[in-house]
């Protein structure tokens, strides 16, 4: 499509036939070039798998360990410090790295799961995109090395083919991963991420705060914050999202965004963190700073916390309702959350608790002339009377 967008440009009379004819074209090229590609793959994987079985045959773990080690020294030196680990341990490292490439070669879907973990534990080594390039040709060398003469120019144009695809999606990963914020975050240095945060612009402070991409997926710097342990990240995250900042363009507050990306930020902080859940309520109130009559006018921003009947069908997987069912019962003291209660009660609690004791009032009157005053009476008022109290009771 983006060829004959191209085309379509270039060629000012791009008329119905010609159209017809790039299709035609098109379908004939891609086919005989995804067949192409199909049988290349089909070839590299299954050289890359006996090359591999024939290394792991001939050499022990140790010996690939410190063949790719030896290799790395020549190849790459700056980056020898990285690989400070115990000589056995550091080989199995190796040789599970190669395996993880020739996971590549056979399961790209597991390899990109597995590539996830691993690129968060590399940034906290201190790897960087420069250094996988000469990685992977330490890794070709040892392999090279390893297999002797079975190293044959199929056997390299497999290897290096798996290798350009995989460093591309390595290094892709960790230049993606190593923005400030996922940094700090990684290392759970507090310090780096305000750091983080105040070169972000005002406008996009609570998207930097809200969602990061590791590995083309979004992560939540306050859910990893807290499931790392850092509850002093977190408060800082929840502090900063939910605070009121103005300049000559515009108000910022970080309220809604937090909402859209954390929906179920109640029961998240219920079950791992209540400690924050005291600063997510002071965030949802704002109060003047001078008294007037003897009060202070106080704003509370509890659209989120209420509910939404629409957008939330479920009133039992509303943020009050999880609050209720997960909280603690001092969480229900807190202004915001009693200011919540008290809107429920004076809109629709109160009606429906007068109407629901009006039934019980009316069902015990029954009841009691019924079954107390006429029990002795068996005529058909009394006995109407008493059906009556058990049909409800049904």
């Amino acid at each position: 499509e983006g060829v004959k967008e191209a085309i379509k440009r270039c060629v000012t009379d791009f008329d119905e036939e010609r159209q017809k004819a790039f299709d035609w074209l098109w379908k004939f090229v891609s086919s005989a070039l995804m067949s192409g590609m199909n049988a290349m793959e089909a070839s590299g994987g299954e050289t890359i798998k006996t090359s591999w079985a024939a290394v792991k045959e001939n050499k022990s773990v140790e010996e690939i360990g410190e063949e790719i080690f030896a290799e790395l020294v020549k190849v790459a030196p700056h980056v020898v410090h990285l690989f400070n680990r115990p000589k056995k341990i550091q080989a199995a490292q190796f040789v599970s790295a190669v395996e993880m490439i020739v996971l590549f070669s056979r399961d790209p879907e597991q390899f990109f799961e597995d590539l996830k973990g691993l690129t968060i534990r590399h940034i906290k080594y201190g790897v960087k995109a420069d250094y996988v390039k000469p990685f992977g040709k330490a890794i070709l060398l040892a392999i090279q090395s390893c297999l002797g003469e079975a190293w044959t120019s199929d056997v390299k144009r497999a290897w290096e083919h798996l290798w350009l695809k995989v460093s591309c999606s390595v290094a892709s990963c960790l230049s993606v991963g190593t923005s400030l914020v996922n940094v700090a975050l990684v290392q759970g240095d507090l310090a780096k991420l305000v750091e983080a945060i105040e070169c972000a612009p005002r406008g996009q402070r609570s998207q930097w705060l809200t969602e990061v991409t590791v590995h083309g997926s979004i992560v939540s710097p306050l859910y990893w914050a807290i499931r790392d342990g850092k509850f002093s990240m977190g408060k800082y995250i929840l502090d900063d999202l939910l605070a009121i900042r103005a300049d000559r363009e515009a108000y910022y507050y970080g309220r809604e965004t937090l909402w859209a990306t954390h929906n179920d930020m109640i029961h998240i902080l219920c079950k791992e963190c209540p400690m924050l859940l005291e600063d997510v309520f002071d965030g949802l109130m704002w109060h003047a700073h001078t008294v007037l009559d003897g009060t202070i006018r106080v704003n509370y921003y509890i659209q989120e916390l209420y509910g939404d009947p629409w957008s939330n069908k479920d009133p039992w997987k509303s943020p009050l309702a999880t609050l209720t069912l997960e909280g603690e019962p001092q969480m229900f003291m807190h202004p915001a959350i009693a200011k919540v209660l008290d809107l429920k009660w004076n809109r629709f609690g109160r009606r429906g608790f007068l109407a629901m004791q009006l039934f019980w009032t009316f069902q015990l009157a029954l009841y009691a002339t019924g079954f107390v005053f006429l029990r002795n009476d068996c005529g058909t008022s009394s006995i109407a009377i008493r059906f009556l109290v058990g049909g409800i009771s049904v």
